[in-house]
Formats: structure tokens, sequence, C-alpha cells
């Protein structure tokens, strides 16, 4: 199979791993990032390892430039920066390859889908069904390999879609998805729970025996799978996620009955994106409104009732534009969940 120059925009959990895999695969890969995250990477090579076994990693070398002008026109740009960035990279990568590159956009939420078409005309989707995590410039962890589901809303030729996704095959499992849509929205659901993992700090405290986390944590995606439903999405069994079915009964059943599957699933959690972008970056923004906003939009629409959801993403609100931020106790969101409950119900 043909291999192609590819240019990986974005050195995070994603971008790096993704960079890894294709360049071990023998494409030609070029990856981007600001210059002091180039000078590191290029000084070390890329550095990813599986679960927790961080003392034999897979090292790479792969070039990262930190100028659009040293990049040579790729065969394919895959754009790893969340959708908060998305605009500003947009522009940059038209101004210099034009609206004709096909475009690879792996963002978590929908709002990648309305950005890219106003710069592009070859534009795909991914839904990434792996966690990875960063440690450093260019060294990251990850629970499994793949896959990715590969969508678009037209626009680009079948064969296109075909070439490229047997390119990424060929380093990280992917496949197309022809109902896309229902794949993005089904990993929403999953991705809700990142704001509450954020707001309790989970990969530095240890909630495996708290009842009350496990029935916040279990009760934001099933009103989430609600919202879905009602807006007709159906379920997409994407590698490794809950299953709507367990979703459901974790939603409905004592906690007891399904503590099980709840600390399996429980223990597949690493560092989110949102934890990543609050805490371990310091920063104030963050992938809320596009993923929690952007399902209590639904909710309204739909006449779904989410007070779970409702509260934890007004605590996000307060919490997040705090510097320092500063992890809040799973009682203090309890207690705000139950206020809002029955303020809501008088």
């Amino acid at each position: 199979m043909s291999k192609k120059n590819i240019l990986v925009f974005g050195a995070g959990a994603i971008g790096t791993t993704v960079a890894a895999w294709l360049g071990e695969a023998g494409h030609a890969v070029t990856l981007f990032d600001k210059q002091a995250v180039a000078d590191t990477i290029n000084a070390q090579g890329l550095c990813v390892y599986w679960g927790e076994q961080k003392d034999v990693p897979f090292k790479i070398k792969v070039p990262v430039l930190h100028d659009l002008e040293d990049v040579s026109p790729p065969d394919l740009i895959i754009i790893c920066v969340k959708n908060y960035s998305l605009d500003g990279v947009s522009k940059a990568l038209l101004e210099k390859f034009g609206a004709n590159v096909p475009v690879l956009g792996l963002q978590n939420g929908l709002e990648n889908q309305e950005i890219l078409p106003k710069y592009f005309t070859r534009v795909l989707y991914g839904v990434v069904c792996y966690n990875a995590w960063v440690d450093g410039a260019g060294i990251a962890g990850f629970q499994k390999k793949g896959p990715i589901a590969i969508g678009h809303n037209g626009g680009i030729p079948e064969q296109d879609v075909a070439d490229i996704v047997s390119a990424l095959n060929q380093g990280v499992e992917s496949f197309y998805c022809k109902e896309y849509q229902d794949a993005a929205h089904s990993k929403i659901v999953i991705n809700l729970v990142n704001s509450l993992t954020t707001l309790v700090a989970l990969h530095e405290n240890d909630l495996s025996k708290s009842v009350a986390f496990q029935k916040l944590l279990t009760g934001m995606t099933y009103e989430g799978m609600k919202v879905m439903k009602a807006a007709g999405y159906k379920e997409s069994k994407l590698g490794g996620m809950p299953s709507w079915l367990l979703i459901t009964a974790a939603g409905v059943l004592p906690s007891f009955m399904t503590r099980k599957p709840y600390l399996k699933n429980l223990k597949k959690m690493v560092v989110s994106s949102m934890a990543q972008d609050i805490i371990l970056n310091g920063g104030t923004t963050s992938e809320l409104e596009t993923i929690n906003g952007y399902v209590l939009q639904l909710a309204r629409r739909h006449g779904v009732k989410t007070p779970i959801n409702d509260a934890i993403y007004e605590i996000c609100r307060e919490e997040f534009s705090k510097k320092p931020f500063k992890s809040v106790t799973v009682d203090y969101i309890w207690e705000r969940v139950s206020s809002s409950k029955e303020a809501k119900a008088a």
C-alpha cells in the first residue's frame, strides 16, 4: 500500500500517539507544535507506552516543526487541537496549503463539523475510541491502540475516503463509519463525565469506594443517553465504551448491583483532556461548552430533564474560571446536585 506525506498538527496525547504509530508504519510524518515543544521532541524523539509500562516505551524520531513555512505540502492533514483552537489553526493551514487538501479532524464534540467546512472542501472527522495522556512533550501513554471511527458529511470522493482510512489503518486501527453522527454522539455521552472527573481531580484521588461518586458518574451518562435517544441518535458500539444497556442498568438499578462493571470502567479513566486543560496546564478554557453545554442544549430542545448534568455544568463554570483551579469534594457536588433537584421539584 502507498505511503503518504502526513502532517499531524498538535503534539498532545492524540497527536503524539497517532504520529508515532503512523511513523512506525512508514508514512512520512511531520508533527507540528510551538517551538518549545518542537525543540524538545526533536532532541529526544517521540516516546509512547502502553498502560503502566512506562519502562518499556516505543521510541521513534519524527520531525517536529513550528513554522508552517517549513512544512512541505502534505497528502493529508490530521488536526489534533481542541475545538476552541480550531478556527485559528484552520485559517493558518488554509493560507499555507489551500482549501483542497484532505483534512481529518480528531476533536471531541461536534463543533469541528461547523468549523472545518468553512475552510476546507475535503473534510473527514474521527471519533477517537482510546484513552491517552501526556506526561511531557513527546511522551504519551495509551490504554489501547485505537480504534478511530472515520466519517464525513459529503464533499469528499469515496475513493479518497477509502485511501485515507487504509493509510491510517497501517498505523492505528481505523474504520469508515457510515453512521458517523451516531458514533460522535455516543462518544459525547461518555465524554460528559470528563467535567466531573476534572472537578474532583480523579487522577489524584482514589474515589473507588465513594457510592456518591458512582451515583453522580453513572447518573451523568444515563441522563446523556436519554438525551441522545430523544434527539433521535442511536447507540454506536465503539471500541470498549460502556454499552447503553449497561448505562441504563447503572442509572436505574441500586448501586451495589452494578458495582463490578462500574469499577472495571472506573479503572479505565485516566487524565481526561479537560483535566489536562484545567489542572495540568492551568488554563481556564476547556471543552465544557462543546460537550456538556451541547448536551444540555439538546436536553432543553427535546424536553429531557438532566438535573445532575445541570448542577455539575454550573459548578464547572464557577470553578474552572478560578485561577489556580482547586478541586472540590464529592460531598460538595452531591449537596449541590441534591439542592438543585429539590429546588426544581418545589
